[in-house]
């Protein structure tokens, strides 16, 4: 199975945050970028996926060239490939054009997504993207299972601790929140090997 996680880099540790002189934004000082926690969370998942049926994972990201970072991070817990799209935006429906025109590009069975992202926790990035690309989805989904060759089964959290388990054909793209999978903790020497990895780049 071909699967790509899209990974959002976010800010680590903020400080210092206050309104822009614009007063319609926000201005903060960041000490380094990481991958957005369900993102993380999708990429743990995609991985073990990938242990269970076999085939290739590959991690997507949108930003500048310190989004290297959790490329790298992604390399190093598993994945197989890694692709930077030279572009920012904090918009989730122009977020949701510019990673579908980049899907286009790839070959994938599932795609991946976060539910949402740490700074603007809006989660709307993933359902713009599969509406994109026409691509059946579900969000909240907590378990994935593969049922046949051609579908998923996804179960999804409808809140109030209720649930509902749906049938997916492939391609398809989950959005998942935190928990779906256990984070996996990572060795310097891991990070210093997915260094040397190449990553391709798109331009906008």
């Amino acid at each position: 199975m071909k699967i790509v996680v899209c990974c959002k880099a976010v800010p680590g540790v903020v400080t210092e945050a206050k309104i822009a002189a614009d007063g319609k934004s926000v201005e903060y000082r960041g000490e380094f970028l990481a991958m957005n926690e369900c993102d993380e969370a999708a990429l743990e998942e995609a991985v073990a996926l990938k242990r269970a049926l076999g085939g290739e994972v590959t991690v997507l990201t949108m930003g500048p060239i310190t989004a290297l970072n959790i490329l790298y991070l992604a390399l190093a817990k598993g994945a197989d490939r890694a692709v930077r799209i030279d572009a920012q935006t904090q918009d989730p429906q122009c977020a949701g054009v510019v990673l579908a025109a980049a899907l286009k590009k790839l070959d994938y069975d599932l795609v991946l997504t976060g539910a949402q992202s740490r700074d603007t926790l809006a989660g709307q990035a993933g359902i713009a993207t599969a509406e994109r690309l026409g691509l059946p989805f579900a969000y909240a989904v907590v378990d994935v299972q593969v049922a046949k060759s051609n579908a998923v089964v996804a179960r999804k959290e409808l809140g109030g601790g209720r649930y509902a388990r749906g049938e997916l054909l492939l391609p398809a793209l989950l959005c998942v929140p935190t928990g779906i999978q256990p984070l996996t903790y990572l060795p310097p020497a891991g990070m210093m090997r997915a260094r040397h990895q190449p990553v391709r780049s798109f331009s906008l």
